[in-house]
């Protein structure tokens, strides 16, 4: 069995371009990648067919081999674009890997630690216009079944300020204690603050809501700074989670060897695929750090991220964009993780777990490319 051929689809929505790949080999099986990183998709995808140049002809199931090759003599270094395109081809081949042994990744990994995946909701605070409406909407999302929901008490990724002043910070705890009180205290919380904060704010926020019970405060301050966040676990109490923006398990290797978080949060995409990922969350577990990954991904990452999940026995909580991602997933996807209350339910399914109809996805994609070995 060799690599023969590379599919490359960009299917624009509103807000993203989801960027997902089929590499197909001499024997007619095929596996399914994704490299999304929103407006980036170009220089992803070039990344991606150069990778694929190195790898044709060769036995997929080889991924060590070939994330190793590829990370040390295409790509060099830990670049988001160039991560994500290893990314892609890294879920790719453990996808044909386990689709040609007849099992599934997470059994290729060492087996299955949980058969069920927690989730936490993200974007079930989209639109919200007060603190009233985002308990509104709060209140909703926990009627329709979600148990832990995630929120930027410092506003919304799109309307952030980078000065955040004083008095934000005492409206922010308001906000915070205002939605524990309204959800009861069987809702699990946490909130992003997308390292607004400097130190001194970030250590009045974190004590003024410690009686929330937050299962975390994600990137308070800023992300680079292990010693900052050591120092605010430590003068706090309050767990602190990051590591959406670490590309590697070498940047990773500060934060957790000094044990400045309570939580890691790789993304599948942006460390180079569950080959690091995995690598990742077993450093974090040697310390007693549990692993949050970040998952604001399109359906197929989705996959590799309820894997990497299913299979390292200090994960917490997956994040999760359930009916975001992306808006016309349910014209593509024939199988895939979905939902089921408030966990995603592991695949037995060769691979990855999810399985496409191409032709639609090419049929409703934005771009697609074709390229033979």
């Amino acid at each position: 069995m060799k690599i023969s051929e590379l599919r490359v689809y960009v299917l624009a929505s509103a807000k993203k371009h989801y960027l997902m790949i089929a590499i197909e080999t001499d024997n007619g099986l095929t596996g399914l990648g994704e490299g999304t990183l929103d407006h980036r998709w170009p220089s992803v995808a070039a990344g991606i067919e150069e990778g694929f140049a190195a790898l044709v002809g060769q036995d997929p199931t080889s991924v060590q081999k070939h994330w190793s090759t590829l990370q040390d003599k295409v790509y060099w270094g830990d670049g988001a674009s160039s991560r994500a395109a290893l990314a892609a081809i890294d879920q790719a081949l453990w996808d044909l890997t386990g689709k040609s042994y007849g099992l599934p990744v997470h059994k290729l990994l060492g087996g299955a630690v949980r058969e069920e995946v927690p989730v936490y909701l993200n974007q079930w605070w989209a639109g919200y216009t007060s603190t009233e409406d985002l308990i509104d909407k709060a209140e909703t999302a926990v009627t329709n079944g979600a148990r832990a929901l995630k929120w930027y008490p410092f506003g919304t990724p799109e309307n952030f300020a980078y000065r955040v002043r004083k008095h934000a910070v005492s409206s922010a705890v308001e906000q915070v204690h205002r939605v524990r009180e309204a959800v009861g205290a069987s809702t699990d919380l946490m909130v992003d603050i997308w390292r607004r904060l400097d130190w001194a704010s970030a250590a009045a926020f974190c004590s003024g809501v410690a009686d929330c019970g937050l299962v975390f405060v994600e990137e308070p301050t800023e992300y680079q700074s292990p010693e900052a966040c050591a120092r605010l676990s430590a003068s706090t109490g309050q767990r602190i989670a990051l590591g959406e923006r670490l590309h590697s398990r070498k940047q990773f290797a500060a934060v957790i060897e000094s044990q400045a978080v309570g939580l890691v949060q790789p993304s599948v995409i942006r460390v180079g695929g569950l080959t690091e990922a995995v690598k990742i969350g077993h450093a974090a577990e040697t310390y007693a750090i549990g692993v949050a990954p970040h998952n604001p991904h399109g359906p197929i990452a989705i996959a590799s991220s309820v894997t990497l999940a299913a299979v390292l026995p200090n994960f917490v909580v997956l994040e999760s964009y359930e009916n975001h991602n992306p808006p016309a997933r349910t014209e593509f996807v024939r199988e895939g993780p979905a939902i089921a209350g408030d966990r995603y339910v592991l695949s037995d399914a060769p691979g990855l777990g999810i399985e496409i109809d191409e032709p639609k996805l090419a049929e409703i994609a934005t771009k697609f490319t074709r390229t033979h070995g």
